[in-house]
């Protein structure tokens, strides 16, 4: 399968309870501090946070969650499968954020990434997010700073 058929058959859904197993399983495989499967329980369900899944036919190949509070989001979670990475589905999560954020009204979207993780930043900076800040020993495994990234919506 080539990466033009890929992210044709990408599909965005909103967050479903039946996700929750796929999504803990690319958590645990992508970070390493991965949220719990209560972290998730306790948010997913809350009125300002969104959750959506990237599918390719009945695989689930990526997941993001966000919240929002006023005109702004955050970007709190967000990975693909490692099988799946650099095949169009991170972009594709990403241009729905911000369609999403759109739609709420919201003026800037927010998200936090490791300085070493060059793909995450690549595609955020592509998308057009740009460096703001840095939050001093944020990761709890290795006390490495966060980059803190904005991108400033029209309207």
């Amino acid at each position: 399968m080539n990466d033009n058929g890929d992210v044709e058959r990408i599909v965005i859904d909103p967050f479903s309870p039946t996700d929750l197993d796929a999504i803990m399983e690319m958590e645990v495989a992508s970070f390493p501090v991965p949220w719990t499967r209560r972290s998730y329980e306790d948010v997913i369900s809350l009125d300002n946070v969104s959750t959506w899944v990237a599918r390719i036919g009945d695989e689930i190949v990526g997941y993001m969650l966000t919240q929002y509070v006023a005109d702004e989001m955050e970007l709190h979670t967000f990975a693909v499968k490692s099988s799946m990475r650099r095949r169009g589905v991170g972009a594709r999560l990403i241009q729905n954020m911000i369609s999403d954020a759109g739609h709420l009204g919201l003026r800037n979207i927010y998200l936090l990434v490791r300085p070493n993780n060059i793909a995450a930043r690549t595609l955020y900076e592509k998308t057009g997010f740009q460096l703001v800040g840095i939050r001093k020993h944020y990761y709890q495994d290795n006390g490495e700073d966060a980059l803190v990234m904005r991108l400033e919506l029209d309207g």
